[in-house]
């Protein structure tokens, strides 16, 4: 796991959506999705969901202690 991915992923849940995520850290969203693809390849289940306008976290998103690739 990259900065840029856990960076993304924290943008993402605090503002709610790929694309917000995007506009606050001042990447397209393709970049912030990738992020995403990246960190899911790494922790198996997706980290969010998709909702209406926007994304909430799963329980792999919202616990990482859980994930694979989270142990210290």
């Amino acid at each position: 796991m990259t900065i840029d991915e856990l960076e993304a992923l924290v943008a993402i849940a605090r503002l709610g959506g790929f694309g917000r995520a995007a506009e606050g850290l001042r990447r397209s969203r393709p970049a912030i999705s990738r992020r995403v693809e990246m960190l899911e390849g790494e922790l198996g289940p997706p980290p969010f969901e998709p909702v209406r306008r926007g994304a909430v976290m799963t329980e792999v998103g919202r616990t990482p202690t859980r994930g694979r690739c989270w142990r210290a």
